[in-house]
């Protein structure tokens, strides 16, 4: 009878294991593999319809709270260079010199900074507050991320292999920039 709770609770112990083992090893595809792989292969990423499906449903879920004031997530609001359409983009924003940086995680080939780029202009809704913002300028270096982003999210950042960032100045003297500290 003993020995049919212990290999209970065995089989137990090994099933929660295999399902955090699953769960952390999707967690690192997500945050470390998945932007090293788009970055390199974006052509194909745009081509695969079913990348495209899982990228749309990630930003349309994380507009719903993006933009405010509790949202670790910032609003950009872009017009396509070719269709002239308005597009509304989830993205991570911190206050740096003058104006903010967003993080490239797929690199500088994403239509939203291609489109930034274009028009020299755009529209970010961060911390409940909406600038008009222009002069978009790539950077990259460890003194960006050392100004804008706390320890943990700089080595995350470093690990996935993400160390561009889009600067964008804004477009008149606007309050409320902070560089963050």
């Amino acid at each position: 009878m003993c020995a049919d709770k212990h290999s209970g609770r065995q089989r137990i112990v090994r099933v929660v294991a295999a399902v955090l083992l699953g769960v952390g090893a999707a967690v690192v595809g997500v945050y470390w593999l998945l932007p090293r792989v788009a970055r390199r292969n974006w052509d194909r990423v745009r081509r695969s319809d079913t990348m495209m499906c899982v990228l749309k449903w990630v930003n349309r879920s994380r507009l719903k709270r993006a933009g405010s004031e509790r949202s670790a997530t910032a609003i950009l609001t872009h017009v396509g260079r070719h269709s002239g359409r308005t597009y509304e983009t989830p993205l991570g924003a911190y206050a740096y010199g003058d104006g903010f940086v967003l993080s490239l995680a797929y690199g500088s080939q994403t239509d939203w900074c291609r489109n930034v780029m274009a028009a020299g202009t755009c529209r970010l809704v961060w911390k409940g507050h909406t600038y008009e913002l222009q002069r978009p300028e790539i950077v990259s270096g460890p003194e960006v991320m050392q100004k804008t982003r706390p320890a943990w999210e700089r080595t995350a950042l470093r690990t996935a292999g993400i160390h561009d960032f889009l600067w964008l100045h804004p477009a008149k003297e606007q309050p409320g920039i902070v560089p963050a500290s």
